[in-house]
């Protein structure tokens, strides 16, 4: 299976303000129990525990794993 492409990390400037960079992070959505990788998402946000509940609801109850830079702050596994 291919993975999605995107774009490489690009801090940014806080759109709301002007000022602090937003954080990178990219959520990882994982296939079958050898957690082999299906495809990602990248986004921004201005905290961890945004950037936790903005996975939340796009994992919608699928293995998932969130990782900003090289360390990973939480994964899931499938619902139900």
């Amino acid at each position: 299976m291919e993975l999605e492409q995107k774009r490489p990390y690009r801090p940014t400037a806080n759109r709301a303000s002007g000022g602090t960079p937003l954080a990178q992070y990219r959520l990882y959505f994982m296939q079958g129990a050898g957690g082999h990788i299906n495809y990602s998402h990248e986004f921004e946000a201005e905290s961890e525990e945004r950037a936790i509940r903005i996975a939340e609801g796009w994992r919608e109850g699928r293995s998932a794993e969130l990782w900003t830079g090289n360390r990973k702050l939480k994964s899931w596994e499938t619902d139900g």
